[in-house]
């Protein structure tokens, strides 16, 4: 600096990280002494400097070093001094200077007073101006997003695929705590989908809101979006009263409208950098919600066609189980017909039979020996699961069992090393008078089953069990035939007797 030879000179401007205040090192002359990209603005002669908005001037003998702790300085420091930059009341930037030949006074300092006031305005618009491109090339990238959005959305048509990556791209583009998707129930409650983040004042995915239950709902009512800025706002008061760390103060919620009709809900809680949610974050969220509004419609319609195609299956099948009294052809029709909607890759069933349970059916062996190889660990597991009063749901992600028994996973942990499966499925067949059988269906694929497949196998259960025990009924009317001609003779001898 050339009124202050063989002086260093740092020029810092103020700026914010994570909502915090902090010095930013823009420039220096001389020697480099800053070597950290940002600096708490209250600490220190920088912290001094800031709050008095005055020239300063300290003489180096009479501060510690921990006061000027920021500086990697290699030579002895004479004097430390600091010219405000402020513009319009706003403290822009400071200029820090530091003497090593001699001590700077505060006359020599008051000579930069005209280059300061130029220097602030020159800071201030450029401030200004990187802040409007900042938010230009905001607004660019969030058209980039929406773009590759609209190419995400439709890579899939898979529902259960999909609303992660909505779910995950809405937080991507909002930059958000936590982004929660409901989707609209048939008796128009809503359905909490997906979650991405983390948001502990929601129940969570499976919550059920009804309309008058909270922000969603009434969005949901409305149709309109909601931007809430207060952290005192009631609606969030409400919202937060059961949660102790974590809670809301910026909301933007939003509903999915697909022609008309509402779809959803999203919401997106807490930007990351500590600001609230503002009119151009609420556009932001209303756009992505256009976007997936399209895919969730077209997800949805497949889903819906999927439904019809079970419910013609479950026709069949059902027709199929009760035109016939043949034990054995239900049998197989049972542990096989499902297949054509349901990516099974064995299904079986096991009667009970004087308290016992037998192995009477299995995919694709049309003589059943439970002793076989390939059947016996099957034979065991079903054995096992019959003694249960409920359903028996186990799977296996990677080396993990996912059960709450220890004992159910050691069972699995070999089972499913010996058979190769990965996914296992047993329902009881029970009616009024008592346990049917059991029926079971594995895969390789522990995500097999999906809710519409578990609703099949519910009606499917609840018939089969019928079908089985009016053919094992059947099965016994030729002992009653034999039996009347003798119960008829009986009769007639008692009568004579007069019995």
């Amino acid at each position: 600096m050339q009124v202050f030879p063989g002086a260093a000179v740092n020029v810092y401007a103020a700026g914010l990280h994570n909502g915090e205040e902090v010095w930013i090192p823009r420039a220096w002359s001389g020697e480099q002494s800053v070597r950290t990209a940002r600096l708490a603005i209250g600490e220190g002669t920088l912290g001094q400097a800031a709050d008095s908005r005055e020239l300063l001037v300290f003489d180096a003998s009479e501060i510690t070093r921990e006061q000027y702790a920021h500086l990697d300085v290699r030579r002895t420091l004479r004097s430390l001094a600091y010219v405000p930059l402020e513009s319009k009341g706003t403290l822009a930037g400071l200029v820090e200077i530091l003497s090593f030949d001699s001590r700077v006074t505060i006359d020599e300092i008051r000579s930069l007073k005209a280059f300061a006031e130029i220097s602030a305005a020159a800071l201030a618009t450029a401030r200004v101006y990187e802040h409007e491109r900042n938010e230009s090339l905001s607004s660019i990238t969030r058209l980039t997003q929406l773009y590759d959005l609209e190419k995400t959305f439709s890579s899939t048509l898979e529902m259960d695929e999909l609303l992660p990556i909505i779910g995950d791209k809405f937080r991507e583009v909002m930059e958000c705590r936590a982004v929660n998707v409901w989707l609209l129930r048939g008796d128009e409650s809503l359905e909490m989908m997906y979650q991405s983040g983390s948001d502990p004042t929601t129940p969570g995915v499976g919550s059920v809101q009804q309309i008058e239950g909270g922000i969603p709902g009434r969005v949901s009512d409305s149709g309109e979006a909601v931007l809430i800025t207060d952290a005192d706002d009631e609606r969030l008061g409400e919202r937060s009263v059961a949660v102790t760390e974590g809670g809301v103060h910026t909301l933007l919620v939003a509903p999915i409208i697909d022609k008309g009709a509402l779809v959803g809900v999203v919401e997106a809680v807490n930007r990351l950098d500590g600001k609230v949610f503002d009119d151009d974050d609420l556009f932001a969220l209303t756009s992505v919600t256009e976007t997936a509004s399209t895919a969730l419609h077209n997800a949805s319609m497949l889903l819906a066609e999927r439904k019809v195609e079970v419910l013609e299956t479950l026709v069949t099948v059902s027709h199929e189980i009760t035109s016939t009294l043949n034990l054995e052809r239900m049998l197989q029709t049972i542990v096989t017909a499902p297949h054509a909607v349901i990516p099974y890759d064995r299904a079986a069933i096991a009667l009970e039979q004087r308290g016992r349970f037998k192995l009477s059916a299995v995919t694709g062996v049309s003589q059943v020996n439970a002793d076989a190889p390939d059947i016996a660990p099957l034979n065991g597991i079903l054995q096992w699961a019959a003694l249960a009063e409920e359903v028996v749901n186990v799977r296996q992600h990677g080396d993990e069992v996912e059960s709450d028994r220890e004992e159910t996973r050691a069972k699995f942990q070999k089972y499913f090393a010996e058979s190769g499966m990965r996914g296992f499925y047993a329902m009881p067949l029970n009616d009024d008078t008592g346990r049917v059988g059991i029926l079971s269906l594995e895969s390789s694929d522990p995500d097999f089953l999906t809710q519409v497949h578990i609703e099949l196998l519910d009606v499917l259960a609840s018939q089969a069990t019928v079908a089985l025990r009016n053919a094992q009924m059947y099965k016994e009317v030729p002992f009653i035939s034999v039996l009347e001609p003798v119960l008829e003779r009986l009769s007639k001898g008692g009568a004579k007797r007069g019995v």
